[in-house]
């Protein structure tokens, strides 16, 4: 086998790897999510110590999350890497000025309701889902 065999090879390997990492820690972040959001109030009747013992398991998962995305990017090609670092720049900046203009719809009486964050989180998403989408097109 010849070196410009191996080299995708490796490189496969490797992204395997930390896409199977990224996929565990990201599940392990959203189920502990889940259980500091209903835990409490399905589960241990508002007890302040298992409260606190489900958001350090949550903020722990989160610094895994947050490491194995690391290691994912570190992973890629430098192609897929930046187009996911175009696509989190994006991302970032169309959440910033949402987030911002959202919050402050409330104050000046342009909805009823108290903003929720997580819309915030649904927006990231989809323009982060677009940007990657708009980066392959351009770049592959």
């Amino acid at each position: 086998m010849n070196a410009t065999n191996q080299q995708p090879e490796k490189l496969k390997q490797r992204m395997k790897r930390s896409t199977k990492q990224l996929m565990i820690w990201t599940f392990s972040w959203v189920a502990s999510l889940a259980l500091v959001a209903f835990g409490p109030m399905y589960l241990w009747n508002f007890g302040t110590t298992f409260t606190m013992i489900a958001i350090f398991i949550n903020i722990a998962c989160g610094y895994k999350m947050i490491m194995a995305n690391k290691n994912h990017l570190m992973d890629m090609d430098e192609m897929e890497r930046r187009i996911q670092l175009e696509a989190m720049a994006i991302s970032l900046g169309v959440s910033m000025v949402f987030g911002a203009v959202y919050g402050l719809l409330d104050a000046v009486k342009m909805i009823s309701h108290s903003p929720n964050p997580s819309n915030i989180l649904f927006v990231m998403g989809i323009s982060y889902g677009i940007a990657i989408g708009l980066g392959y097109r351009r770049y592959a």
